[in-house]
């Protein structure tokens, strides 16, 4: 073979190796770049997604916005807006209250209305017990130091009442209990202490603690809520007494000796919950604040 032959055989193959690494180049950075694209975009709708959320809470934390002012929701889920949804913390148990308060009841109550036997609920309340107060004396049913220590989870219970309901996931023998009730934490607060108000219970509640039917729980909601329907309004009907409200809806002997343990009239602290959206993102703010206090935050938590 000549030379010149020589060259152009070697040179051909070069060439289409260049040609195949440059194109493999151009993929790679074009999905480099895709990628850097698309993570931006993600962060940026992110971040627009919390200042919605952001915006919701400002209205919410306005003691002149009430629950069904159109402010509350903003925009759709598909493109950019908000969603406010307003509560009140005074319609939760506080596990710390009632159990320094030495009130098993309202936990026998609820947990019976969850399904629990009376067995497990007695071992979830003992479980509770030793993990708020603050001695090593263990409960019948319940679990101190060496319990936790035998199972493999030394430096527990905590010995002292609860600063997030989260740690109710962690306490033994409740654990299980909480797990098989969906939606549980939707129960409880730590930051309202004292019985629950009658003025923005739950029908749900209502109905595990009281025994009230769905009738009498149904007629209670729609005169608390006023001639507008709706609760958390200026024309909301106060309730003046638990007594009252016993004789309204005509509560038998049992019914009347639960309000009056579990309930009174008093308790006012807005729960605020923000979810904002951009693009398919979202992003929750929770916010507790006294409901006349404005700027005054209890506690906030994004999610």
């Amino acid at each position: 073979m000549k030379p010149r032959s020589k060259i152009q055989a070697i040179a051909l193959p070069l060439v289409l190796w260049c040609i195949a690494f440059l194109a493999g180049l151009v993929v790679l950075t074009g999905g480099v770049v895709r990628g850097w694209i698309e993570s931006e975009s993600l962060a940026e709708r992110k971040f627009v997604a919390r200042q919605m959320a952001l915006n919701g809470i400002a209205l919410g934390m306005n003691p002149d916005v009430e629950a069904g002012n159109p402010l509350l929701r903003h925009g759709n889920k598909e493109t950019e807006g908000h969603e406010v949804k307003l509560t009140n913390e005074a319609a939760r148990i506080n596990p710390n209250f009632w159990i320094q308060s030495g009130n098993r009841p309202i936990f026998n109550r609820l947990f019976a209305n969850w399904g629990a036997e009376l067995s497990v609920a007695e071992a979830a309340i003992d479980g509770l017990q030793d993990w708020i107060d603050g001695d090593d004396f263990l409960s019948l049913k319940g679990a101190e130091r060496g319990e936790y220590e035998r199972a493999g989870r030394p430096g527990y219970p905590a010995n002292r009442p609860l600063k997030h309901i989260r740690e109710m996931e962690s306490i033994m023998n409740l654990a299980p209990l909480l797990a098989s009730k969906q939606g549980w934490r939707d129960t409880f607060t730590i930051w309202y202490s004292g019985k629950l108000s009658i003025q923005h219970a739950t029908q749900p509640i209502l109905v595990a603690l009281a025994d009230l039917t769905p009738i009498q729980c149904q007629s209670l909601i729609e005169v608390r809520a006023g001639l507008d329907g709706l609760e958390n309004t200026a024309d909301d009907e106060k309730l003046e007494s638990i007594e009252a409200v016993a004789d309204f809806l005509g509560a038998g002997g049992r019914q009347r000796a639960a309000l009056l343990e579990f309930f009174d009239t008093s308790g006012d602290i807005r729960r605020i919950e923000s979810r904002g959206w951009c693009g398919g993102v979202s992003h929750k703010i929770v916010v507790i604040a006294p409901t006349r206090a404005p700027g005054q935050i209890m506690s906030w938590e994004e999610q």
